[in-house]
């Protein structure tokens, strides 16, 4: 891929992925409904605080926003668990980072090298600037999804399913019980000493009820996340890790690194670092998903997949990087 960046654009799509359709967005309604939560309306108000309560009027009026049985009123009472889908729709998308390397690719799968400050798939302000569309737009096909997800600031190895046929064989891959091999690095701040040279990290890991985006440990309940963790260097108030969920949760390794007094450095929500504009592209979050392993797993065609593979990012100079970054 060429190294480019966004300047932005429209929902009229200046950019070049302005072809490929914008994929529905899915929203799983809370087992509880919060306070003052009595319609899918409300839900959305509360759910989305930045988009004012009119716009979802009108959006729920104008029937683009749907479940399984088709289009729902927002006077439609709140059901716990219920899938709503929707369109994102936003004036102006923030810049993106395009520079995304192919690293691998056969009939049903493509691995792909994203950079930071590139969502996966829609999200927030941003909907054609994303990999899922950018990449659709690129190699001509619309039916790409992701097996897996990266954090948007995060960088790393991503893999997709080129074709709908056999996208559930692959997602095997991943649930309920993974059969892929993920391993990343982080450069964490040091604020507590780590507790070895390897350890593991155990927490129950669930959404807040309160700050919907956000998750939260609760101490008190069975762990229900663990990720691997081992040191490779300390220095300077630093420490660089090599990290290997062995669960798969949203923020994971975010909020369980920081719960360990070791928050990954440059992390505006569980970290110290400041929350940058949506139009500055320059923060990162120092983790990298820097390997996917996959080894004895029977593909949708009957050949055996075995494969290892590596993101651009050497563990090394990825932390140098990340070291000169702060002093600067």
């Amino acid at each position: 891929m060429t190294d480019r960046r966004s300047k932005g654009s429209s929902p009229a799509g200046a950019s070049e992925n302005a072809r490929v359709p914008v994929r529905p967005s899915t929203v799983t309604l809370p087992e509880c409904a919060p306070a003052g939560v009595r319609t899918l309306l409300d839900f959305f108000v509360v759910r989305f605080p930045r988009i004012p309560r009119s716009r979802w009027f009108e959006r729920f009026a104008n029937g683009k926003i749907w479940t399984a049985d088709g289009t729902v009123a927002g006077s439609t009472p709140f059901r716990p668990l219920l899938e709503v889908h929707y369109r994102r729709e936003v004036d102006r998308e923030p810049p993106v980072r395009e520079d995304f390397r192919v690293v691998w690719a056969d009939h049903h799968l493509v691995v792909v090298d994203k950079p930071p400050n590139l969502p996966v798939t829609p999200g927030g302000r941003w909907v054609r600037g994303c990999l899922l569309h950018l990449l659709a737009g690129a190699i001509g096909n619309d039916s790409i999804a992701p097996l897996h997800r990266l954090d948007r600031l995060t960088s790393g190895l991503v893999l997709l399913s080129l074709l709908p046929a056999t996208r559930s064989h692959y997602a095997r891959l991943f649930q309920p019980a993974p059969l892929v091999d993920k391993v990343y690095t982080a450069v964490s701040e040091l604020h507590r000493e780590p507790p070895g040279d390897r350890f593991i990290l155990a927490h129950h890991v669930c959404r807040s009820p309160v700050e919907h985006w956000r998750q939260i440990i609760r101490p008190e309940l069975t762990a229900n996340a663990r990720c691997e963790v081992e040191v490779l260097r300390a220095a300077d108030g630093l420490g660089l890790l090599r990290v290997r969920p062995l669960t798969g949760r949203k923020h994971q390794l975010r909020v369980q690194l920081a719960e360990a007094g070791l928050p990954i450095l440059g992390d505006p929500l569980y970290g110290t670092a400041p929350a940058a504009g949506p139009d500055d592209d320059s923060q990162r979050l120092w983790l990298d998903g820097h390997r996917l392993s996959v080894h004895r797993f029977t593909g949708a065609d009957g050949s055996e997949l075995n494969a290892d593979w590596v993101s651009s990012r050497p563990p090394e100079d990825f932390f140098r990087r990340a070291a000169s970054s702060r002093r600067h």
